[in-house]
């Protein structure tokens, strides 16, 4: 499997910083917070495919990453404040 490439943290700060001299709001909905939302989004949808993946596994069952999709997530306000995101995730061979 293919490793993401890390998230920039430091491009993230300038980039932010930049953003917010320009007069972009903080807002994570299209401000200067939205690159960090989603980059936490989807680690947070990875790492719980990948602890599906690991108890199939122990449970003896074979499954397995098989591609990626496109998802839209959305807060429970979706919103100003709670604004939806397009996600890339990984997708398991059995569906789950």
């Amino acid at each position: 499997m293919k490793e993401k490439d890390p998230f920039d943290f430091e491009r993230f700060k300038a980039e932010a910083m930049q953003g917010l001299y320009e007069g972009k709001s903080l807002s994570p909905n299209d401000g200067v917070l939205a690159p960090l939302m989603k980059h936490l989004l989807e680690s947070m949808m990875d790492g719980e495919l990948e602890n599906h993946l690991n108890e199939e596994k122990a449970s003896g069952n074979s499954n397995r990453r098989n591609g990626k999709t496109k998802k839209t997530v959305r807060g429970l306000n979706t919103g100003t404040l709670y604004p939806s995101y397009q996600v890339h995730i990984d997708l398991d061979y059995h569906g789950c």
